[in-house]
């Protein structure tokens, strides 16, 4: 099974710095928005390609969950989201494990293999199992104005990142960012904590090689 723990363990904060192909990237972590999981079952995804429309088997508690990215910059290179998580407690990290839908298992993967999900638009996003099924009753109309929405909200943001209302009443929301070197198939792990609960879960953009 394909695990870059460089990456992960940036998501411990004692990472700033990090020797990439490009160079030595600094890594900043800057807070995207609050999740409002009201089912506690996550859907991360490509916001406008929407293939991936399973939730991960791991589900937390409903709540209101913090999703920061790890931003890096290696020399004269743009900034990339080498990273996105949602934080589920600050409790560190002891064991990762590749987040999976339903059905789906890791045992017979080679060391560089891996599950993922597909990046057409040079975004990636987390949300509530309730917005996927929003969005799958939208017409060809709406889904095309909320893709306007998207991407203008991204653009328009400072750290390429946006947290996007779906719902006001209900809170819910989607938190959108940038994707690291934009499409390609990305992989999301779990991060357990000493007493076995998830602590974090978060996205790899592959941007730092193992």
């Amino acid at each position: 099974m394909y695990i870059n723990l460089d990456v992960l363990n940036i998501t411990n904060g004692n990472i700033q710095i990090i020797d990439t192909e490009f160079g030595r990237m600094n890594i900043e972590k800057i807070e995207a928005g609050k999740l409002k999981l009201v089912t506690g079952r996550i859907v991360a995804s490509d916001p406008i390609l929407l293939y991936d429309d399973e939730c991960y088997s791991e589900h937390v508690k409903p709540g209101t969950y913090t999703v920061n990215i790890y931003v890096g910059k290696a020399e004269k290179r743009k900034k990339q989201t080498v990273a996105a998580e949602i934080r589920i407690n600050d409790n560190e990290p002891v064991k990762w494990e590749m987040a999976l839908l339903e059905g789906e298992s890791a045992k017979s993967f080679g060391y560089d293999e891996f599950m993922g999900y597909e990046v057409e638009n040079g975004l990636g996003c987390f949300m509530d199992e309730k917005v996927m099924e929003m969005l799958d009753l939208m017409s060809e109309e709406e889904l095309n104005e909320y893709e306007i929405r998207v991407k203008t909200a991204v653009k328009n943001s400072d750290c390429s990142c946006a947290d996007i209302v779906m719902d006001e009443k209900k809170a819910l929301n989607i938190i959108v960012f940038a994707s690291g070197w934009n499409d390609g198939t990305f992989p999301t792990y779990c991060g357990f904590d000493k007493d076995d609960r998830l602590s974090r879960l978060v996205t790899d953009f592959m941007v730092i090689e193992t």
